[in-house]
């Protein structure tokens, strides 16, 4: 590069944008018009445009302005250019369509909860994908430390420094909506049927009460122990989210209190920042507009 080349006056790509508006417009009004500039500002720009080029591009007559033999051998380079920048803050700005996130939410609130926080990120991060794992929350932890989620929203049994507690909700003992179990003796129950410490707590405060109780029926997922709630074949514990209109709570006299649960959002240190970011701050957004239940 020589010396002279450094001193040469740079263009602009904003003088170029003027310049194809009126060119496009036939005079320097319909140029103004088109960028909602006013006249002055964009006859400006073209006076500064034909300084840097040396050369008058535009004849100005009554009817507006044509171009010159210049002002024609700088359109085409023009329009590049634009069309070149144009097109690199798209190619910067559009996301990464391979970019993905792995999230594990649990079963109850995939109809409630799940189909908000989707909208919000697809509206955020669009072009991301989303790996959705729903189910027992139990199993999210494991996942995590596996490297199968990135993001996991679970109710742990003790909340460690790296969680966030975005939610605390009351664990409730329901029974259906048209039957009465809970007087009965032995009392049926119905419990997850994997290691859980909601199912070990639940079994330790029926034996401390000293209450006859049966397990009667068992099930991997929430919504299996509200089916068979909801038939009236046992009672059994929910979260809050869970209670339909064929659930009912049952009054806090009838069996042990089993107090409230944190719900906590664990981010895998390896998953990607920026849609982990974007993904928490709705999925936190969404549980905190959330009432929690206290007890009376």
């Amino acid at each position: 590069m020589s010396q002279d080349d450094i001193l040469l006056p740079q263009l602009d790509s904003d003088l170029l944008r003027s310049f194809l508006a009126v060119a496009k417009a036939g005079s320097v009004s319909g140029g103004a018009a088109r960028l909602l500039r006013t006249q002055s500002a964009v006859s400006l720009q073209v006076q500064k445009l034909e300084e840097i080029v040396a050369h008058q591009l535009f004849d100005r007559h009554g009817r507006g302005v044509s171009l010159t033999a210049r002002g024609e051998q700088l359109l085409p380079i023009a329009r590049q250019v634009v069309e070149v920048l144009d097109q690199a803050v798209i190619a910067m700005r559009t996301p990464d369509t391979k970019a993905e996130i792995r999230l594990g939410i649990p079963e109850e609130y995939s109809d409630t909860l799940l189909p908000a926080i989707l909208a919000d990120f697809s509206q955020e991060q669009p072009g991301a994908r989303i790996l959705l794992r729903c189910g027992p929350s139990v199993e999210f932890p494991a996942a995590l430390a596996a490297d199968e989620l990135d993001i996991a929203l679970h109710a742990p049994e003790n909340v460690s420094a790296d969680d966030i507690v975005v939610h605390r909700e009351a664990a409730i003992w329901a029974g259906s909506a048209f039957h009465e179990l809970e007087h009965r003796r032995p009392l049926p129950v119905a419990l997850f049927d994997r290691t859980c410490w909601w199912r070990e707590r639940c079994i330790d405060l029926l034996q401390k009460a000293d209450l006859d109780y049966e397990i009667v029926c068992t099930s991997e997922s929430v919504a299996g122990i509200r089916a068979a709630i909801s038939a009236g074949f046992a009672v059994g514990v929910l979260p809050q989210c869970a209670i339909t209109n064929r659930v009912r709570q049952l009054p806090d006299a009838t069996l042990p209190r089993l107090g409230d649960t944190a719900l906590v959002l664990t981010c895998s240190p390896a998953a990607p920042l920026r849609l982990a970011d974007s993904l928490t701050a709705i999925v936190t957004k969404k549980l905190r507009a959330l009432k929690p239940l206290a007890y009376p």
